[in-house]
């Protein structure tokens, strides 16, 4: 895509911005980079910092308060969604569930959250409330078979929607090139999509993938583009901030970067967001991006992710 296609930069504030509230986890996924590296020191995004960022954007229509991290480790994850509700028009996180309480649930609902995604990449018992719930399965070749019953899963729940992401590969435990789908299904796997989309067809739920497609054509992946990555908006429509204050260019990089400390862009503790956005060290970014040569955390991306 050539620049011209790109949105407006200068003066023009990304309308979608993704909040970490928290870089602590519960969990010790096999697949996730915070189980084996630390890259900023443990941090809770409070409320007040939250307002400090948000005065900063003239127009958010969304907000997604997920990074390296579970947000309801954060205490004040539910005033945050309260208060971003005031502000924003939709407010989101990923999150595993465990710390969901009944009580917790019901402080999420009147808190006003949109939507609440589990992540979970297994078929096992398990209850979930609304606000609207998807499930969220990191697609491997460790777990392929379990997805129809995934599916299964999802339906006797009462889940709508089953999202199927595509691994991030870094090397790091189950996190491997050889245990990626993406582009590389065999037979075996490629039937297994096909049965978990049958099955959700019949029991009618909702499945999507990265790229804003099916599972299945999100998994068979293209070598036809020379630059993967170039479909991308993220530089120009949206920011991402840690619970440290640095912003990121999106909330892939941190997965894949090779050079973390050369991937902030700025801090939002110190600086004026727009001073961040529209500043040297961003717009390098989004040059770099235009070239055949993609900045350090976009050499592993794929064109489209989840949204």
């Amino acid at each position: 895509m050539a620049p011209a296609c790109r949105p407006a930069v200068v003066g023009a504030l990304p309308r979608s911005l993704y909040l970490e509230t928290t870089n602590r986890c519960d969990s010790k996924c096999q697949t996730c980079i915070r189980t084996f590296q630390t890259l900023e020191p443990p941090a809770d995004l409070t409320l007040e910092r939250v307002q400090a960022i948000v005065a900063q954007f003239p127009v958010l229509d969304r907000v997604v308060l997920h990074g390296i991290g579970e947000p309801l480790l954060n205490p004040q994850i539910f005033d945050i969604v309260a208060y971003l509700k005031t502000r924003v028009a939709s407010v989101l996180f990923n999150s595993d569930a465990i710390s969901l309480t009944p009580p917790r649930a019901r402080r999420l609902v009147e808190s006003g959250l949109d939507e609440y995604r589990v992540s979970m990449d297994a078929a096992t018992a398990a209850t979930y409330p609304t606000p609207r719930v998807s499930l969220w399965f990191t697609a491997t070749r460790a777990n392929i078979e379990e997805l129809p019953a995934f599916v299964q899963l999802a339906a006797d729940l009462g889940v709508g929607e089953v999202y199927v992401q595509r691994l991030v590969f870094n090397g790091l435990g189950l996190a491997t090139e050889a245990n990626a789908l993406h582009g590389r299904l065999r037979a075996r796997e490629q039937a297994r999509l096909v049965e978990a989309e049958a099955l959700a067809t019949r029991r009618g739920v909702a499945m999507r993938a990265s790229g804003l497609t099916s599972p299945l054509a999100s998994l068979r992946g293209s070598d036809d583009e020379a630059r993967p990555w170039s479909g991308c908006q993220r530089p120009w429509t949206l920011a991402y901030v840690t619970a440290n204050g640095n912003v990121l260019p999106c909330c892939i990089s941190p997965w894949v970067a090779r050079d973390y400390a050369g991937l902030i862009l700025g801090n939002a503790f110190g600086e004026r967001f727009e001073e961040i956005w529209d500043g040297a060290r961003y717009q390098q970014f989004r040059t770099q991006f235009e070239t055949a040569t993609p900045p350090d955390p976009c050499r592993g991306c794929g064109r489209l992710w989840s949204i």
